[in-house]
């Protein structure tokens, strides 16, 4: 199933000026900015203040909305947390669909990585190594700490820091321009305070990866291609913006890792196809990904299964179904139950309109796996997509009480609701996406579109409705008063 949602990049300042980055979930209590509140930051008010940025995250970036890389990056990352010291709260990892490498961590245990930063990972470890990074920056409380400074050295540019945060989910635009004229000053003491603390990271974030079966020596190969793709472009990467790389870091990281026994840790069959997904959809064209693909089919030595995955998406993208749909069914005749495999296979048959074929086999995955969001998003949408829209309502609500801040699972709830008329349940679900994306104004708008498609009867739904908007209002006021 193919999903993108692409939004004005209006938050990657701000988010530098906290020197990493975003992610959250939904209806939380807003943390109080005022007075001397950011002296000290508690872990509760730091995953009060990451919620509310990583909304606003939602609806400024480029964020991939794809349940399969989901599943992977929070997989991977839930496994590297773990192993984790001072794990104070859950961590959410999420996706930008950027080609440049890049991840970073914010307040709250979000951490996001840009689709470039697997796609030039040559291991499964070497990815590791940069979650397990971000996972030590939120860990050992870097970002917290480095508000916690800044609050004692110059309060005032502070506050213009964290208000320009929050005026940019009022005001985009508004906040870029405070943001802009906040920060300068205290640029360069952010990039100081962010070195000071890569070491550290590095070191706690190399054992976590450790500790989770990953390879150290990872650490230093990746390191080492960073600094060599900088020198042939004209700017730094963006990862090494954020994350200053020394010549004595380098080193640091080699020694330390051969203070561990080299082991050979081969690549999970997720992570190829993982990858290969990514360079399919996210990083090649759809005419080079055909081509890639292809002369990695006939090179000694590759991952065959995967470069067939890769090949089968890039077929399916171009619109060659038959070629596309061949591939699959190959490879579904030995793996029945790979999600991969089973999410393109969907696509094939819905533009071949093939639905109860498609519908009979996810009904079977779903009876296997309730609730997994990859088979749950499919088996809506292709209910969707066959004029089953009270089946895929079922579904999608299920869905959303396990994972309420899914922003696809709103997206379709919302089509089925217009499919079946309801439209009072339809902008119910559109102000539930929006909020998703810290757009208050349009949230309260459908709010009160809602209001007016109940009918007399619904005096429940009309007091519930009413108590929504007088929430989101409340909040937005606040947000607003900040």
């Amino acid at each position: 199933m193919t999903f993108s949602a692409v939004n004005k990049p209006v938050l990657i300042c701000l988010l530098a000026a906290l020197s990493q980055a975003v992610m959250p979930s939904a209806h939380a209590d807003l943390p109080d900015l005022g007075g001397n509140a950011f002296n000290t930051i508690t872990p509760d008010k730091e995953k009060q203040l990451g919620d509310v940025m990583m909304r606003q995250t939602r609806g400024s970036l480029p964020m991939v909305y794809d349940p399969l890389l989901d599943e992977y990056i929070n997989s991977l990352g839930n496994r590297l947390v773990a192993r984790a010291n001072d794990v104070k709260f859950p961590f959410k990892f999420y996706w930008i669909d950027n080609k440049n490498i890049n991840a970073f961590a914010t307040l709250g245990g979000n951490v996001t990585s840009h689709t470039g930063t697997l796609a030039i990972a040559d291991s499964e470890s070497e990815f590791a190594s940069v979650m397990a990074h971000e996972i030590a920056h939120v860990t050992q409380r870097h970002i917290a700490r480095f508000v916690e400074a800044q609050s004692q050295k110059a309060p005032l540019t502070l506050a213009g820091i964290l208000g320009a945060i929050v005026l940019a989910t009022v005001n985009p635009e508004a906040g870029m321009a405070a943001m802009m004229a906040t920060q300068g000053a205290s640029q360069q003491s952010a990039i100081n305070f962010t070195r000071g603390n890569e070491q550290e990271a590095d070191r706690i974030g190399m054992q976590i990866m450790v500790d989770a079966g990953f390879d150290p020596y990872a650490v230093p190969n990746f390191f080492r291609k960073l600094s060599e793709q900088s020198r042939f472009v004209n700017q730094q990467l963006a990862f090494l913006q954020t994350h200053p790389l020394s010549q004595s870091r380098v080193s640091d990281t080699r020694l330390r890792a051969e203070q561990f026994q080299q082991r050979f840790i081969p690549d999970s069959q997720d992570f190829t196809l993982t990858k290969a997904r990514v360079l399919a959809r996210y990083h090649y064209g759809k005419n080079d990904a055909e081509t890639v693909f292809r002369k990695k089919l006939t090179e000694p030595g590759g991952n065959t299964k995967a470069n067939q995955y890769g090949l089968a998406i890039a077929l399916l993208d171009k619109g060659d179904l038959q070629q596309s749909r061949k591939l699959i069914e190959q490879m579904l005749e030995k793996y029945e139950h790979n999600l991969y495999y089973i999410d393109v296979y969907t696509d094939i048959l819905l533009a071949q309109k093939e639905y109860q074929l498609c519908l009979d086999m996810l009904e079977q995955q779903y009876l296997l796996r309730p609730n997994n969001q990859v088979v749950t998003l499919n088996y809506a949408n292709a209910a969707l997509t066959s004029g089953a829209p009270r089946l895929a309502i079922h579904l999608l609500k299920s869905l959303l009480f396990y994972k309420s801040d899914n922003i696809l699972a709103y997206d379709l709830l919302s089509e089925a609701y217009k499919a079946v008329g309801d439209f009072a349940r339809f902008y119910e679900a559109r102000a539930d996406l929006s909020y998703q994306r810290a757009d208050y104004p349009r949230a309260i708008d459908d709010l009160n579109e809602a209001l007016n498609h109940l009918k007399p009867e619904e005096k429940l739904e009309n007091r519930r409705l009413e108590a929504k908007k007088r929430q989101l209002q409340t909040e937005f006021d606040r947000l607003r008063r900040m």
